[in-house]
């Protein structure tokens, strides 16, 4: 056995270095400690880069201390010893873990302080915690964070924890409020809504949800025709256009802000979601879940008519159109992502009058019949109708619509 040689730090004497451990040069204390005691304390400078011989101490931060007695300290996953990065008025130190003996190894988990190691190794410390392989914090797994979640360092935690989520997208993409932009829309509304009228079965003054109203076009028209009616939307700047318009046409409309995954209104006789305002959401079972919320909207036997494009129709358009109006120069994109069925839009246009320019970008699902049926059985929605435009022709291969009358299955 080779003899202890000492290397100890004159302010807190516990630790002297050895060549005789199990896994070669360790430190070892001196004479017995208690917990918490100070064990050793770091000197260094500061550094951005992670290196060999670094101690992390903050997200960007880390102590290079070269030729330091800490470097001698193995890894444990059940260590004796905790490291403390410091503050602006305590340097860095080691700390006791719990009491130690004299002779006792001192040994510190590594994983609660660096989050990448530059030289990784693997770990034989035998603890029923082992990680096996040590390679820093980021790579532990949520039920390893979960073991040692009250010793890991401040820095570790935070880079654990997941980053922000942005607001999905269309949050902020439909706050174009300008009339120039909806002219081309605007001029079907009426239309629309008569066709929609069709297709479905409501007596005088019957109660509507609009879902997705945008700026009111349909829930105008609607209350136009006798029809109470309630236009519901996310968007608080296309809310604000659907009042205005709905105080010039003297239409009495009730407006409610919200999600579709959540319709706080209940009792209505009919629901509408027209002009492929349906699937804007992340991902089928988000979809799901609003046709299950539209559902507990209507009465008993209550119906919902759903518009959107045809997904195999749609496949076979031109990816670029453009046209032009007295009002608005456009120009349309379509890029179809085969993976997830979406269809990403960016538009432009132009208002030729006062050189006004606009831009959209909008992403959405594109449903096969038999992908929207299905969405609307799991929902409690029986189809009642099927047809390939609001016209009322019959659904086909080459329809450029998919429209579908169901009704609340109780």
């Amino acid at each position: 056995m080779s003899t202890p040689h000492a290397s100890l730090n004159p302010s807190t004497p516990a630790l002297l270095t050895r060549s005789s451990g199990p896994f070669g040069t360790c430190m070892v204390t001196t004479r017995a400690v208690a917990a918490g005691e100070v064990l050793l304390v770091m000197e260094g400078s500061r550094v951005r880069a992670p290196g060999r011989d670094t101690l992390q101490v903050g997200v960007d931060q880390h102590l290079a201390t070269p030729d330091a007695p800490w470097r001698f300290i193995n890894h444990a996953c059940e260590p004796t010893a905790l490291f403390d990065p410091g503050s602006d008025t305590q340097p860095p130190r080691f700390t006791a873990r719990r009491a130690l003996a004299a002779g006792q190894e001192v040994t510190f988990n590594y994983l609660t302080s660096e989050w990448h190691l530059v030289a990784p190794f693997p770990c034989g410390c035998g603890a029923a915690t082992c990680v096996g392989w040590v390679r820093g914090a980021r790579y532990l797994t949520a039920a390893q964070r979960d073991t040692w979640r009250l010793e890991l360092l401040p820095h570790i935690q935070q880079q654990l924890q997941p980053p922000p989520e942005s607001p999905p997208w269309y949050r902020d993409a439909f706050s174009i409020t300008d009339d120039v932009w909806y002219l081309p829309l605007d001029a079907t509304a009426a239309t629309e809504v008569e066709q929609a009228l069709c297709l479905m079965e409501l007596k005088p003054g019957a109660s509507v949800l609009d879902v997705c109203c945008g700026h009111g076009r349909h829930a105008i028209e609607l209350a136009r025709r006798g029809l109470s009616v309630t236009g519901l939307d996310l968007s608080s700047e296309r809310l604000g256009m659907a009042r205005e318009r709905a105080g010039r046409a003297s239409v009495d409309i009730t407006w409610v802000q919200s999600d579709m995954r959540s319709i706080p209104s209940r009792g209505h006789d009919a629901a509408i979601v027209l002009s492929t305002s349906f699937g804007f959401l992340e991902n089928d079972a988000a979809h799901l879940e609003a046709l299950r919320s539209i559902r507990d909207t209507l009465v008993p036997g209550g119906q919902l008519l759903i518009e959107v494009d045809n997904r195999d129709h749609a496949l076979r358009q031109p990816p670029r159109q453009w046209g032009e109006s007295e009002t608005l120069l456009w120009w349309k994109e379509d890029r179809f992502e085969p993976r997830t069925s979406r269809n990403h839009r960016h538009s432009k246009g132009r208002d030729p009058r006062t050189g006004k320019a606009y831009e959209q970008h909008i992403h959405y699902r594109l449903f096969s019949a038999h992908e929207l049926l299905g969405l609307l059985e799991q929902a409690g929605l029986r189809e009642d109708g099927l047809w390939g435009n609001l016209d009322g022709q019959p659904f086909t291969l080459d329809s450029p619509s998919l429209v579908i009358r169901a009704r609340r299955r109780d």
